[in-house]
């Protein structure tokens, strides 16, 4: 190989931009610089050079032996890091981490359960404790036991009129092992909190958001059951408030995304496509509004027909 010493001076930080450096490579007696390295990489190293900064890997030139050259003749960091953002590495997240070693080590066990055995331990309890959260959620509504939730066989008279005594719900087992699971769910979010690196961060995360999400239908639901106990809440709207809020609890099955790795990577794939999702629906959405148009015409003069309008065809 030929080249001009102006073309590799354009980058004199380099391995053959810098005398110094590449002196070391010089066979007097060839009056020439010899390097025993991969042949069809210094075609694109050398191309480097004289484009002034286009680094292209040869097709027959694998990934890994590739970027060894690029280390050997010292192209530079940002190179590398272009090089691999055009081959399609994906980046590794930075994790800032506490500077206080102790609050390091806390949220690294309780953030990171790859970190070590206790972390992984931890990480299982919550796991074991978000399952037992979901089932308590699904079989409390089982007519067996919806049905003891209601109001007791205890008759009493109320200016004449008969009514049945409503069971004390603070006694009840779903809400014993439910405040239970709060309580873990309480101590792992604030311990995180106390312990995590940046305050905002936190906030901003999705899956902090999810974990709040999901303890506060209890703390509310608690509420509404002291007022009510107390007398100064009506039972009407109670019941109804806490239908829609115990309606949020089934949102605690997305914190199993914390402790799933492919859970995350699913995340991802669908925050990545959006787009791609989006432009689906729509075609969806043409799709409906095209054959429920045509279903409701078709079938407009049909007395008997079930279809009154466009949006019953849906």
């Amino acid at each position: 190989f030929e080249t001009q010493l102006k073309t590799l001076a354009q980058f004199p930080s380099t391995l053959l931009g810098d005398p110094r450096k590449r002196m070391r490579f010089f066979d007097p007696l060839r009056n020439e610089y010899f390097f025993d390295r991969n042949r069809p990489s210094f075609d694109a190293i050398l191309y480097y050079y004289q484009s002034g900064g286009k680094l292209r890997r040869p097709a027959n030139v694998p990934m890994d032996i590739f970027m060894e050259e690029i280390k050997f003749y010292d192209l530079g960091e940002d190179v590398i890091e272009k090089f691999k953002d055009d081959e399609g590495f994906i980046k590794e997240e930075e994790r800032p981490l506490p500077e206080n070693e102790f609050q390091r080590q806390v949220w690294l066990l309780f953030e990171y359960p790859e970190s070590s055995g206790p972390a992984r331990g931890i990480a299982i309890v919550s796991v074991v404790v978000i399952l037992i959260s979901i089932v308590i959620f699904c079989m409390e509504t089982l007519p067996e036991f919806r049905d003891g939730h209601g109001f007791s066989e205890d008759h009493f008279s109320v200016n004449g009129t008969l009514g049945m005594e409503k069971p004390n719900p603070f006694t009840d087992p779903f809400f014993i092992v439910e405040t239970l699971c709060i309580i873990w769910f309480s101590f792992e979010l604030m311990v995180r909190f106390f312990a995590s690196p940046s305050k905002p961060a936190f906030f901003k995360n999705i899956m902090n958001t999810i974990d709040i999400v999901a303890i506060i239908p209890y703390f509310i639901t608690l509420g509404l059951e002291l007022a009510e106990s107390q007398g100064n809440g009506q039972q009407a709207m109670s019941l109804a408030i806490l239908r829609v809020i115990r309606l949020v609890r089934v949102f605690r099955i997305f914190k199993l995304s914390r402790h799933s790795k492919g859970l995350q990577i699913l995340g991802k794939t669908l925050q990545a496509s959006m787009r791609e999702l989006g432009l689906l629906i729509f075609f969806l959405f043409i799709g409906v509004i095209l054959f429920s148009s045509a279903v409701y015409f078709a079938e407009t003069d049909d007395p008997q027909s079930s279809f009154s309008s466009i949006p019953d065809a849906f």
